[in-house]
């Protein structure tokens, strides 16, 4: 699986928990949010797409899983990223 069919797949994820996620210019690392009642994944545009696959599985974390079905491999990236970074920011 590339890191674009994995980024691809974990915003499919998102989107199936509620979660808007937007790519926005700023100065921050990127991460789960509440703007004006509504959850959303924030990614920094000007990272590279690894960084955003890790922000991207960080939040999703966050979010809860629920009973939101994910592919082993997905799961395994998750948990590799929580194992590495424990859910904040490197």
């Amino acid at each position: 699986m590339t890191q674009q069919q994995i980024y691809d797949e974990l915003k499919l994820i998102a989107e199936q928990l509620g979660l808007t996620v937007r790519v926005e210019i700023g100065d921050f690392g990127g991460d789960i949010c509440t703007v004006h009642e509504r959850r959303m994944i924030l990614i920094n545009r000007r990272h590279p797409l690894g960084k955003r696959i890790n922000v991207m599985a960080r939040s999703l974390h966050a979010a809860g899983l629920g009973d939101v079905f994910i592919k082993p491999a997905l799961r395994e990236i998750i948990e590799e990223e929580l194992a590495l970074h424990g859910g904040t920011e490197p």
